[in-house]
């Protein structure tokens, strides 16, 4: 599980390794080691939420799957970077 923050096309990522590897494509820490292509993947999810104008404008991409959570996590949205890993998002 990833999870952001999107605000009207501000991101600010909870943790620093999400940051460290939206921006340079790898992670420094041996405890998040993800596959390159989960990597490239999960960039492209990102650079694709910055370019949209607001959250509902995700639903066109079906692929992503964005749906808003329920239950304990009620409040938070989320998109899919590939079947095993999500993004969640307020």
């Amino acid at each position: 599980m990833i999870w952001l923050f999107y605000y009207d096309m501000d991101i600010t990522f909870e943790k620093d390794y999400l940051q460290e590897m939206y921006r340079t494509g790898k992670t420094t820490g041996k405890k998040h080691r993800f596959q390159p292509a989960i990597i490239r993947k999960y960039i492209r999810v990102v650079d694709l939420m910055i370019d949209q104008p607001d959250t509902e404008s995700l639903k066109k991409y079906n692929s992503l799957n964005y749906e808003k959570l329920k239950g304990d996590k009620a409040g938070l949205s989320s998109v899919r970077v590939n079947d095993q890993y999500r993004i969640e998002f307020k």
